[in-house]
């Protein structure tokens, strides 16, 4: 997503709030972004313009979102 954007892991660090450090290591698989905090998870999406769907993969929270949105 984000290099979709064309944005440096800089500066969605800078956009959302969250480290680089955090960033990159999402990136790379040493941290999973299906256990982040709700809170990071927003930021990152604010920074991205783009919805929870979007960043994380794992199906059980995909699945339970979609729920959550159909009310």
């Amino acid at each position: 997503m984000r290099e979709m954007r064309e944005l440096t892991q800089r500066e969605i660090a800078e956009l959302s709030g969250v480290s680089f450090r955090m960033i990159k290591d999402y990136e790379q698989g040493q941290r999973d972004i299906n256990g982040a905090k709700l809170l990071t998870l927003l930021k990152l999406c604010a920074a991205l313009r783009c919805r929870l769907e979007d960043i994380l993969d794992d199906i059980e929270t995909l699945n339970l979102l979609e729920r959550y949105n159909a009310g």
